[in-house]
């Protein structure tokens, strides 16, 4: 199974970068809205290996991206793509941007338009044996219309140049390691979230359930509504590991980015939403209610309308942010 990097940022204040390439200096005026996890066949997390190099970035998925913005990957949520060397010599390494091929486009996106989008820093330095160098990917988008609301890929090319081994001829192998990312100037499609669940569940054996909770009831105006599985239902954390797994649950702060259906507004900032215990432990072969509380202020524009808001689980314990998500939907009453 390969491995997968899913992205998700905080709301943070704005940043200041340097972009080497075309500008010396750039503001981040929007947080780059990602999920990050790294997947492997089994719940250990390692680095993707082959022959004498390494890397610890595979496959990463980005959204919420705004042309005409530039984004650095390792400053806004420090996830650097790392070289490792295991080879037992020095080695040469160049890390290069290139369009995927035909096989390797996944579905729902298309090339990037032109690969200068996309720069690495450093892209070429030397390795010594067991050795490891962090990398930095700035994205800049252009400025135009025409790239919004678009999904794009490229793929990170990381080669090594080997020299012969001492009283032989000839020369060294090269081998090369090559990691997709993907990015949207806007939500991420369904598939890639689907994608991102699978990988999750065959990692860890756990998530969220249901993906997508639609509450059968309309929820009255001016009232506290408790959703904890008895008179509305609520969201589960399904352990079904052999392993206990603590979790921090929140309220996403931007539905949008989790694919939520179109006929369907972000809960605005007056509903009041509560988790009632916001850190739980999932013990082994279990499921957990996560129970959730609403009010609906008792006002006109409050009646009718169509909600929709996203629970959060951060995985505790591993080096890497893991998350699952489930999300909400709900209707409230017409005005009487």
């Amino acid at each position: 199974m390969s491995d997968m990097k899913l992205i998700n940022g905080d709301r943070k204040p704005l940043i200041t970068i340097k972009f080497l390439r075309r500008r010396n200096e750039a503001i981040m005026k929007k947080c780059l809205k990602i999920f990050f996890v790294l997947l492997l066949s089994s719940p250990v997390f390692a680095a993707k290996k082959l022959h004498s190099l390494a890397t610890k970035f595979s496959d990463v998925i980005l959204a919420g991206m705004t042309p005409g913005m530039v984004y650095s990957l390792k400053k806004e949520r420090n996830i650097p793509y790392t070289v490792v060397n295991y080879a037992e010599s020095k080695r040469d390494i160049e890390v290069t941007i290139e369009k995927p091929s035909k096989s390797q486009l996944k579905e729902n996106y298309e090339p990037v338009p032109d690969v200068s989008w996309v720069t690495v820093f450093p892209s070429r330095f030397s390795l010594e044996s067991g050795e490891e160098r962090d990398c930095d990917l700035i994205i800049s988008i252009p400025p135009d219309e025409e790239y919004a609301n678009r999904h794009y890929q490229t793929m990170i090319v990381s080669q090594s140049a080997g020299k012969p081994a001492s009283g032989q001829t000839g020369i060294g192998l090269n081998f090369a390691l090559a990691s997709r990312l993907r990015f949207s100037t806007g939500p991420r499609p369904e598939k890639a979230l689907n994608e991102y669940r699978q990988k999750v569940f065959a990692a860890l054996n756990l998530e969220m359930t249901p993906m997508s909770l639609f509450l059968k009831q309309n929820l009255p105006v001016g009232e506290r509504v408790l959703m904890d599985g008895f008179d509305h239902s609520t969201v589960q954390v399904v352990n079904k590991s052999r392993k206990k797994h603590k979790l921090a649950l929140n309220i996403a702060r931007d539905a949008e980015n989790y694919g939520i259906s179109g006929d369907y507004a972000s809960v605005p900032p007056e509903v009041k939403l509560k988790i009632k215990k916001q850190k739980i432990t999932s013990k082994a072969r279990s499921f957990n209610d996560v129970v959730l509380e609403i009010e609906v202020p008792d006002k006109e524009e409050f009646y009718g309308k169509n909600y929709v808001f996203v629970v959060v689980g951060k995985v505790l314990g591993f080096d890497l942010p893991i998350e699952i998500f489930s999300r909400v939907y709900f209707k409230t009453e017409e005005k009487k």
